[in-house]
């Protein structure tokens, strides 16, 4: 009996093993797989809804309608502001010793208000230009690799397409391998799951929307010379909650104090004030209860995730932590709850 278990448990070690193994080895895949399906869950109930309308139009047509006027859309506004964009872009990535160098300025005036126990904290001007380079060097190598990034997302759209267009075969395919009396149970949680993927998808493009156009129009009014780029980044680095709006709005209020010190309190003005309106009511107008996540969950996915896998990890943690919580919510924290008609009897 005693053999018969360590020899169990021996086993379940050694999958556990190989399984972590292969999913390291697999990581891309599986990255893709998870955006995939969380693109697809918010595919999925516009899909859904056509099919059953009256003129039943067909799922791919569906998706092939979306895909198309999404990029239509972007190639209209990129042909528009890329020209924009690149001189503003170009001129930050240029500016960037000019921005170290204020930033030098500002950190030995601090340590010189210190007096003499800072005196060991003196900055090298060439050791800061260094780690501003090397870390936008980092931030620029996400999109280093032109050719895999674009595999990647052909990958990631096609995957989402083909999840959208079978739904209905891969879900019976892969319910088909639990036991009868569990397939009802979930097949029940697909929906649910479903909903809130799909509803953090489409809220977090609109908050994403909001918050680029939000800043991006606040720091034209103030007068900053790279307000439209400040704008985008806002905009595309708050798809990972918390870090890229702390990113973005670092790197405005410095642009900002380098080009008129009154520019610079108030883009800090700004910020305060755009994280206000985003916390109390474009988060919770967008987004509401779809996710049901508190946000030092969010906080904490985010960080694991990125730590584990970099911006990509980033990207899906939120997704992964919502699935993972509503089924721990669904197979363990329902158990703990006792029914009330139970204690009426006791």
């Amino acid at each position: 009996m005693i053999k018969d278990r360590s020899a169990r448990l021996t086993m379940y070690l050694f999958l556990a093993v190989a399984a972590v193994y292969v999913a390291i080895q697999l990581e891309a895949l599986i990255i893709c797989v998870i955006a995939s399906l969380t693109l697809a869950a918010a595919l999925a109930p516009l899909a859904e809804r056509l099919e059953a309308s009256k003129r039943k139009i067909p799922r791919i047509l569906t998706v092939v309608v979306v895909y198309v006027l999404v990029g239509a859309l972007y190639v209209g506004v990129g042909s528009g502001l890329l020209p924009v964009l690149r001189e503003q872009a170009t001129s930050l990535y240029d500016n960037v010793p000019k921005y170290s160098d204020w930033l030098i300025e500002k950190a030995h005036s601090l340590t010189a208000m210190g007096g003499p126990d800072l005196t060991h904290a003196q900055i090298a001007a060439e050791d800061v230009k260094q780690l501003s380079m090397s870390t936008l060097a980092k931030l620029l190598k996400v999109t280093g690799s032109v050719f895999g990034v674009l595999i990647n997302g052909i990958f990631i759209l096609f995957l989402a397409g083909y999840f959208v267009v079978a739904a209905k075969d891969i879900n019976n395919s892969l319910l088909s391998w639990l036991p009868i009396e569990q397939r009802q149970r979930w097949a029940g949680l697909i929906k649910p799951i479903e909903t809130r993927l799909g509803g953090y998808v489409r809220g977090q493009l609109l908050v994403s929307l909001a918050v680029g156009s939000f800043i991006g129009i606040g720091l034209a009014l103030i007068g900053n010379e790279k307000a439209l780029i400040l704008g985008v980044l806002a905009g595309l680095l708050n798809l990972v909650p918390f870090v890229g709006s702390m990113i973005t709005s670092v790197f405005a209020i410095i642009i900002s104090f380098v080009q008129a010190p009154w520019m610079g309190f108030a883009t800090i003005v700004l910020v305060v004030i755009e994280q206000t309106v985003e916390s109390n009511y474009i988060v919770p107008t967008l987004l509401g209860k779809q996710v049901d996540l508190h946000p030092l969950i969010v906080m904490f996915a985010v960080i694991i995730g990125g730590s584990l896998l970099g911006i990509s990890g980033a990207l899906i943690a939120v997704p992964v932590a919502t699935v993972s919580l509503f089924l721990a919510e669904e197979f363990y924290q329902k158990k703990l709850e006792v029914p009330q008609s139970d204690i009426k009897e006791s």
